[in-house]
This record gives structure tokens, sequence and C-alpha cells, in this order.
């Protein structure tokens, strides 16, 4: 199946791969019939410049369409530690493989630079590079019932009025305690980029299956196509229990392809045990 006239593509994130091989990723990705990629920055050398991931994908009939720079814990050091250099380089990755967006965290509370350089040079930047900066949506830690907070913008609207473009994570937002459709109607004039997913509901970032959690993906999905949404979706689930199971785990990646497909695209539903809300 390809993408409807005037659409993009429904991509799926390499991120939660991290325990396989970038060759094996990959071919699982198109054995599953996806024709687009969002590629994560890990601390796998192999992902961290250009020539190689590029060529693994072109091989299976790939492409990179989008890239996560390397903004969690465990990559900090990757493309140095400073956040607007990572971009800068970034983009330039982007151009390399022919991507034209990439997704970066908020600021911590302490990256007053960063932040300013994201509310007032990001659209600039984007302007003149024609890579995409796309500020995504992250969460606080709860501890003890106590809302502890690490970055800045966690609230839709703080991001929104912040932000030149933003990307939404569905398994951000409910850990954040929020709800995914009220947060998509705030966002949607500057949203580009979703990373799709389910959640237990249970304060984890679980990034669970489409077809496991507690989220109304269904009547999300559908929404996005009531207004026209024409950013990115992609695919960002948890994958390490499919390490051994290969075959499956193609399956479960073309069932859930398929089901936001004919959401997305409007056609005949797919009636196959996912998420009704």
């Amino acid at each position: 199946m390809t993408a409807a006239a005037g659409l993009p593509a429904v991509q799926c994130s390499t991120g939660p791969f991290w325990a396989f091989e970038l060759e094996h990723s990959m071919d699982a990705l198109a054995d599953a019939g996806f024709t687009e990629i969002e590629l994560m920055i890990t601390r796998d050398p192999r992902t961290q410049e250009p020539e190689i991931p590029l060529r693994i994908a072109r091989d299976r009939g790939l492409k990179i369409a989008s890239v996560h720079g390397p903004f969690l814990v465990i990559t900090k050091t990757v493309w140095g530690a400073d956040p607007i250099q990572k971009i800068k380089r970034g983009a330039e990755f982007c151009r390399a493989v022919g991507a034209d967006s990439m997704v970066v965290h908020p600021p911590y509370l302490w990256e007053r630079d960063y932040a300013r350089w994201l509310e007032q040079e990001a659209g600039a930047f984007s302007a003149e590079t024609g890579v995409t900066i796309a500020v995504e949506t992250m969460y606080p830690k709860w501890v003890a019932g106590r809302r502890m907070r690490a970055y800045r913008w966690l609230e839709a609207k703080a991001l929104y009025e912040a932000c030149h473009l933003v990307a939404m994570d569905t398994s951000h937002v409910t850990v954040a305690r929020q709800d995914i459709l009220e947060v998509y109607e705030i966002l949607a004039p500057k949203l580009v980029h979703i990373h799709l997913s389910n959640n237990a509901g249970d304060g984890r970032d679980g990034h669970l299956e489409l077809e496991k959690g507690i989220l109304p993906l269904d009547r999300f999905l559908d929404e996005l196509h009531r207004t026209r949404y024409a950013g990115v979706v992609s695919l960002e689930l948890s994958v390490h229990r499919y390490l051994q199971r290969p075959e499956e785990l193609v399956q479960m990646l073309r069932r859930s392809r398929e089901y936001v497909e004919q959401r997305l695209w409007g056609r005949s539903k797919l009636d196959k045990g996912l998420p009704r809300g």
C-alpha cells in the first residue's frame, strides 16, 4: 500500500530498536511494508554519520524521511553536549540522507541559551536549511504523587507558544496526565510530527503497541483525518520482546501500519482487534 495522493507515508521510528542490529531493524521495517522511516541517532556510532544508515536504508528501498536527534539522557554526549550544535549537525545529517525534518527535545530548565534559540532563531534556521525543527512534548517525573519537572514547556499551551513547530508523542502526553485529543487541538496549527503509540496509563513511558493500552487511538486518528492533518505520523513502538521473534515483529509492524493508513486515508476500516476507544 502506498500513500494516498497528497498525504505523507506512515513512518516508523528506529528508536525502540536499540537492541537490534541496524540492518535487522531496517529489514523488519521493509518487510512490514514501510517506505519511509525515522532514524534515531543513538550511541551506536553507525547511526551518527549519514553514510552507513543511508546505504542500509537504500538497499532495502527505505527513505530516511526524518531524524530524531540525540537528546535522550543516554545520548547526551553524542554530537557534543551543546543542544544548539547538536541541531546544526543534525541539519547537516538530514540533508545528507535526504530527510526534511528533525525531532528535538525541549530545553532543560537550566538551558537558557537553548530555550532562547528555539524561541527566536529556530524558525529562521529551518527556513535557511530546509530542515524542519520540531520540539517534542515531554513529561514530568511523578514522585509520591508530586510533579517534578526538569524540562521547560511541559504543558501543551506553553510548548505551542514558545516554539516555531512542534512534535507530539502520545505516550509522553499520557505520562504527563494530559488528554491526547485535547493536546492535539492545542498543538494542531504548529504540529508537524506525531510519535504514535499506546500507553497503559500507569505513569510509565511504555510506547506500547497500538492494540495494547488505554488510549482512544481510533478517535485520535479519525480526528487527524477529519482535520486534514498533513504532517508526519511515525510509529514509535516498543519492540524488545520481539528480539528473538522476527516473524511476529514484522506481523505486528505491518498490522499497525495498515491500521493507521486506513484511519488516516479514510478508506474502509480494518477490524483486527486494534483499539476502538
